[in-house]
């Protein structure tokens, strides 16, 4: 019982460093709304990374034993892994211009933390293999260097990509808190179990944030009304079918999540689009 009460401690001491981390960067760099937007797409991309990899095949299982249901407690690492202590360090990377020398200690770092935890049996790989860490991330700081400086010039491709991941990531968040409460679990046949819903639920995320990302950003109050209704259309689609098994605690939860999601879309938009307008304006004099 105290073994597995100390696995939560490595993990928690991670959080800790990488916190440290993203909260200098933001202390330190002026063009916060650029971060905060790197950040969400470096969070993104981990996520995109995570439903492959973990979720489809299998590669590898945490264990930090904060969750009493295994599935869940797995997931909870992979956030903290996926979501937090690399996406955090690649703005870091990414904000200071931060050189290949310094990428590479960090990538050194990295391989070394994915060993200690396989020896500290918190983390347990199945086809995984910690070198494939190492020759993964140099690829993803790339795409966090890269795409931080077409933030910074506005691009519109990326601009647009951007608002879809930031959505998509508050959709996986908001279908996994959802079964983790029992309101509900996607799956196929009488039983949903919990490796079904973690396999459909975020393809249902980014069919809905696509849309959402591309209706909203045009601006018009009726994009808000198009986003509930294709919503609340797609739901009914997966209640009628049977593939989404509710239990709702909370009246209507389905109705109120579209509406958090709607907010929240609006809320990315003004951050992505306004937002870096204000931070570059030098942009549009060229």
């Amino acid at each position: 019982m105290k073994r597995k009460r100390r696995n939560k401690y490595p993990f928690i001491l991670l959080l800790v460093i990488h916190s440290t981390l993203l909260i200098y960067t933001f202390l330190k760099k002026k063009e916060r709304r650029t971060i905060s937007v790197l950040l969400m797409v470096n969070m993104g991309m981990a996520f995109i990374f995570e439903y492959f990899v973990l979720h489809l095949f299998g590669a590898y299982r945490y264990k930090p034993k904060i969750m009493k249901n295994n599935y869940f407690d797995n997931f909870f690492g992979a956030i903290l892994s996926q979501a937090i202590y690399i996406p955090f360090t690649g703005v870091f990377l990414s904000a200071f211009k931060l050189n290949w020398k310094i990428k590479s200690l960090f990538i050194f770092y990295f391989h070394l933390v994915e060993r200690l935890f396989l020896h500290l049996k918190i983390y347990k790989t199945r086809w995984w293999n910690p070198i494939i860490t190492t020759f993964l991330l140099p690829i993803y700081f790339f795409l966090s260097d890269k795409w931080y400086e077409q933030l910074q010039k506005r691009n519109p491709f990326i601009l647009f990509v951007s608002l879809f991941l930031a959505i998509m990531g508050t959709g996986f968040n908001a279908v996994y808190f959802a079964a983790l409460t029992g309101n509900f679990r996607f799956g196929r046949g009488l039983i949903h179990r919990l490796g079904e819903h973690f396999v459909y639920a975020p393809l249902y995320s980014v069919v809905l944030s696509l849309f959402s990302a591309w209706v909203i950003r045009k601006g018009k109050w009726l994009a808000r009304v198009g986003i509930l209704l294709f919503g609340l259309m797609v739901d009914w689609v997966l209640f009628r079918f049977r593939i989404v098994k509710r239990n709702y605690s909370i009246p209507y939860l389905n109705v109120i999540i579209h509406i958090f999601m709607i907010g929240m879309s609006e809320f990315y938009k003004r951050l992505i689009y306004d937002g870096l307008k204000k931070e570059n304006p030098q942009i549009d004099k060229k």
